[in-house]
């Protein structure tokens, strides 16, 4: 035999013996035994009626509402109510329906397009029911877009779309009821059992009652505020049991109104003079304390009512500067209660309806706040970013 064969043949005797002993010494060893895992049970989660503390905090442009326990250390969220891109929320007065409504595309951001009213049950978050709209507006949430009525039994839908109009929707039987044209008007604000009020561009208010039969009748108030020198925020606020509202002007004057079958609206009052402070006017150069905020700005505790409002140090047309103190107020007697500080600057603002009510700060850097609104002193926070959020008892 040659060298080189030689060589070869002594290399695959040692190649061979090496796998031999390699597998000798691993086949020796016992095989691990799999974990055995526990088989999962799937269940639905139920929760309890809601508490006065609860919030159902919802961010611009998000997915959802969350549902969160603002009595808990770490403000735990109990659920999620979806919404599609766009979409708002409303809540019955126990929170016992969560009623949606959004917009879909038959191609995600374009195609055919079709509005619906979406009712989810407030305990399991399931959906109850779909109900196709004529139409609804697209813009920022605005709770003054889509509201309920006292008992929970109409749906009001403001629409731009071909011309300024409100949809009213009968939530048990799924249904339009009718289609409300108010040209030169926007925004519902809903009261009583059949009745809303929206804001018009003449300076005036007007109500119009919904009949179980016949033609909506608008009844009109005198005009009350200069829509060119100084407007109204869209974010007034109204107590839908007895139709008392308050709607505020970009430099911090507060109307009282009565929306009943005729609308009264009684002399401004402003919030700086309240304070102690000179009366705020309207130059662009004129710093003062001045309301502000992205979101909902004022809040009313029905009960008591005590107005909550966002305040800024700022020019004229700063009215979406967001907050660094709540102003409480209180809306009877037209005196300052408390001024509150903040600690980062907040862009929308709720407060719970019980004889201990929270305030909710929705932060603009994304952290949800929340602070005892009878002593000011605040309690806990969490990263949670909210444009606007919903209460029960509103």
């Amino acid at each position: 035999m040659k060298g080189s064969q030689l060589y070869a043949s002594l290399v695959c005797v040692a190649v061979v013996a090496f796998d031999c002993v390699a597998y000798t010494r691993v086949g020796a060893q016992s095989p691990a035994q799999p974990t055995v895992l526990a088989a999962e049970t799937s269940d639905v989660a139920t929760l309890p009626p809601a508490g006065p503390h609860w919030a159902f905090v919802m961010a611009a442009l998000s997915s959802g509402a969350n549902v969160v326990d603002a009595d808990s250390k770490d403000l735990k969220v109990l659920g999620l109510v979806p919404i599609n891109r766009n979409g708002l929320l409303a809540l019955s007065r126990d929170a016992s329906r969560a009623v949606v409504t959004e917009t879909f595309y038959s191609r995600g951001n374009r195609g055919s397009r079709e509005d619906v009213l979406a009712i989810y049950d407030g305990r399991t978050l399931n959906l109850l029911k779909e109900i196709v709209l004529p139409g609804r507006l697209q813009v920022l949430p605005k709770p003054q877009i889509f509201d309920l009525s006292e008992d929970g039994r109409l749906a009001y839908v403001y629409d731009m779309v071909p011309a300024s109009s409100v949809h009213v929707i009968d939530l048990e039987r799924g249904i339009l009821v009718t289609s409300v044209d108010i040209p030169g008007c926007a925004l519902a604000f809903p009261y009583g059992p059949r009745t809303f009020g929206t804001i018009c561009g003449d300076g005036t208010i007007g109500t119009i009652q919904v009949p179980p039969a016949g033609t909506a009748k608008a009844v009109f108030s005198k005009p009350f505020f200069d829509v060119n020198a100084d407007p109204l925020f869209e974010s007034g606020v109204i107590d839908k049991s007895s139709g008392n509202a308050w709607f505020m002007t970009f430099s911090g004057k507060l109307f009282p109104a009565r929306l009943g079958e005729t609308p009264v609206v009684e002399k401004a009052w402003a919030l700086s003079v309240a304070a102690g402070l000179p009366p705020v006017g309207t130059g662009v150069q004129e710093l003062a304390w001045r309301p502000g905020g992205a979101g909902q700005v004022m809040a009313l505790h029905r009960a008591s009512k005590r107005l909550y409002v966002l305040m800024h140090a700022g020019n004229y047309w700063t009215h979406k500067k967001a907050g660094t103190e709540v102003w409480v107020m209180d809306g009877a007697h037209q005196t300052l209660i408390r001024r509150i500080s903040l600690e980062a600057p907040a862009r929308s603002i709720a407060v719970s309806q019980d004889d201990h009510p929270l305030l909710y700060i929705m932060e603009e850097e994304g952290d949800f706040a929340v602070i005892d609104a009878l002593t000011g002193e605040k309690l806990r926070k969490r990263k949670l970013a909210g444009i606007l959020t919903w209460v029960p008892g509103t």
